[in-house]
Parts: structure tokens; C-alpha cells; sequence
């Protein structure tokens, strides 16, 4: 595992803090591990904002989907989300989309942190359904 890699995308905390300006909202929780997600998204769902309590890959994983969130939902979320668990599971699966850093963070061997790495799109879906 490249853990600096991880963190650098992490690192991309450009939608981080959320500032009460869009209207659909969720927290999600990982059961597994206990980490925590709140997000706020935009009614054009182009745009959203989090915080976390949690660990570097839903960190990760949250920086990626809020910089592609508008191209990921027009594949649909819940598409991504499905082929994203697929391809932790090890299956031979292309991602709907290509995105180098997501196609790093999906890497069979961070199997073991796939509801972490799907803790963001379960927020966002259920920030939409709400």
C-alpha cells in the first residue's frame, strides 16, 4: 500500500467544512469501524462539502467523489459505487469512469477498507433520497 499516495489525495481539502449553503444533507456512519461522514450537497448535484471523523481512506475517498461528483452522478452513484465494490472484491471490473485516483483508492489490495472508501457515496446517495 502507498500510504503517501493516499494521504496526498487526501490532502485535497478544497471541499472540506461544511458551510450550511446547500440544501441536501446526510451523515453516514461505518459500522464497521465507527467513522463518520456529513456532507452537503448542492440541488444540481454538481457540488458538495464534508466533514469527517474517520480515517484517511474516507478522506480519500470523500476529496475524489467531491471533485467528480458532477460526472459521477451522471453515471449514476449508485453505478460507481456498485463497480468501485466490485473491483475491491478483486473482480475484473472497469470503473465507470476513469480517474487515476480513484482507480489507486480501488486497488484490490485495500479490500479490506471498502466501506470506508464507500462511506462518502452512501452519504451523498442518501443525502439525494432524503
Amino acid at each position: 500500500m502507498n500510504e503517501k499516495k493516499i494521504i496526498q489525495i487526501a490532502a485535497n481539502t478544497k471541499s472540506f467544512g461544511l458551510e450550511k449553503k446547500f440544501p441536501l444533507k446526510a451523515k453516514s456512519k461505518n459500522k464497521v469501524c465507527g467513522d463518520e461522514i456529513s456532507v452537503e450537497v448542492n440541488k444540481d448535484i454538481n457540488e458538495m462539502r464534508f466533514e469527517t471523523q474517520s480515517c484517511i481512506f474516507t478522506q480519500a475517498s470523500a476529496a475524489i467523489l467531491a471533485n467528480h461528483l458532477d460526472k459521477i452522478h451522471k453515471l449514476g452513484l449508485e453505478n460507481v459505487l456498485d463497480a468501485i465494490k466490485k473491483k475491491l472484491n478483486g473482480e475484473t471490473v472497469d470503473l465507470p469512469i476513469q480517474i487515476k485516483d480513484l482507480d489507486f483508492l480501488t486497488h484490490k489490495d485495500h479490500k479490506t477498507r471498502k466501506e470506508c472508501i464507500a462511506l462518502p457515496f452512501n452519504a451523498v446517495i442518501k443525502a439525494i433520497h432524503d
